[in-house]
């Protein structure tokens, strides 16, 4: 009688483990599957930026009647701990001839037409190289940060 108690212990103990394996592997999966889903929504919102700000940067070039570039200036933000972390790991040279870096906030993203991207903070464009900067960046399928919109293709 007790070894067959013992064995239905065990088989029940197995059971349990195999549920709470089936549970981590579907967790598992379902986080992955969210984060590729974000990644993807993130480089999307990118991608109708980066259209955005080569026509405003074309019209600026060719001096069109009231053209100009749409938000603040990176400069009036260098002292903000995420443009910071960008200049720290060289994502970005905010004093570089090449690059014209302006942060594009929720305000300026309504200016462009685009009110239904919504950012916490900003998104750094810059109108020379046409490319887009995710302050925050984001993960990609390798395991690494990613920031720039370049940089996801």
């Amino acid at each position: 009688m007790r070894k067959s108690l013992f064995i239905t212990y065990i088989k029940i103990i197995l059971a349990i483990l195999m549920i709470c394996g089936l549970i981590y592997g579907t967790i598992k999966f379902l986080w992955k599957e969210y984060d590729k889903e974000e990644y993807e929504d993130i480089k999307t919102n990118m991608l109708l930026i980066q259209n955005k700000i080569e026509t405003i940067a074309q019209k600026v070039e060719i001096k069109e009647k009231d053209a100009k570039y749409i938000g603040t200036k990176i400069e009036e933000r260098e002292n903000d701990v995420k443009v910071q972390n960008l200049i720290n790991n060289q994502v970005i040279d905010i004093y570089s001839k090449d690059s014209n870096y302006y942060c594009v906030d929720n305000s300026n993203l309504k200016e462009l037409g685009l009110e239904n991207i919504m950012v916490d903070d900003y998104y750094i464009v810059d109108y020379k190289k046409n490319d887009v900067i995710y302050i925050d960046g984001i993960e990609n399928k390798d395991g690494n940060i990613i920031y720039k919109l370049s940089d996801m293709k």
